[in-house]
């Protein structure tokens, strides 16, 4: 079943003091580390592809060049769920089962192989939802299967698909993960740390 990988970087990053995506570690951008993951995670996938919904130039040109789906977000004032949306309907199939793994591009510690640990186990659930977690608190990326897309276009604001996830704990898979890996960075600070 197709695997759609969506990067979600058009966040504003207002609490950073400066495009914290852009913010150079460890010799490239921040969004780079999850793009990297996700595109080498695409090439072990039998069947898996990438889109990047960003709202700026610079990663949308660079994305580009890696050969994935680059998608301009003109209304990210409105919140992540415009991005969700815009990776979401960018990629649907019509009458056609997959699933939209929803990846964050400020998480730049997340290692591949964590995900692909995490993707195996979700598959051999049978479950509709996964989550990376911490102590049992579902974080980022979050995977659906196809039959949650109506409930991930009708989000709005500043939401991601954790409204979904909340609606349907019994269909929702965890697998944990270090907090080092999921935490998400708002703050320079937390680069210090």
């Amino acid at each position: 079943m197709k695997i759609h990988m969506i990067l979600l970087a058009a966040g504003f990053g207002s609490r950073f003091g400066s495009n914290k995506l852009l913010y150079e570690m460890g010799g490239k951008p921040m969004y780079r580390h999850t793009l990297d993951v996700m595109l080498s995670l695409a090439r072990e996938l039998k069947d898996a592809d990438v889109t990047v919904v960003t709202r700026y130039e610079e990663i949308y040109r660079d994305a580009k060049e890696t050969g994935a789906l680059c998608l301009m977000n003109r209304h990210s004032e409105q919140g992540i769920s415009s991005s969700v949306q815009i990776g979401l309907e960018a990629n649907l199939q019509p009458g056609k089962d997959a699933y939209y793994l929803f990846f964050t591009a400020d998480q730049p510690e997340l290692k591949k192989e964590t995900v692909r640990r995490f993707l195996s186990a979700f598959l051999r659930t049978g479950k509709g939802i996964g989550c990376l977690s911490e102590n049992g608190v579902p974080k980022n990326p979050c995977v659906f299967h196809s039959c949650y897309t109506k409930e991930l276009l009708s989000i709005q604001g500043d939401r991601g698909g954790k409204q979904v996830v909340k609606s349907h704990p019994e269909d929702v898979f965890l697998f944990e993960a270090g907090w080092q890996e999921l935490r998400d960075i708002d703050t320079l600070d937390q680069l210090k740390n």
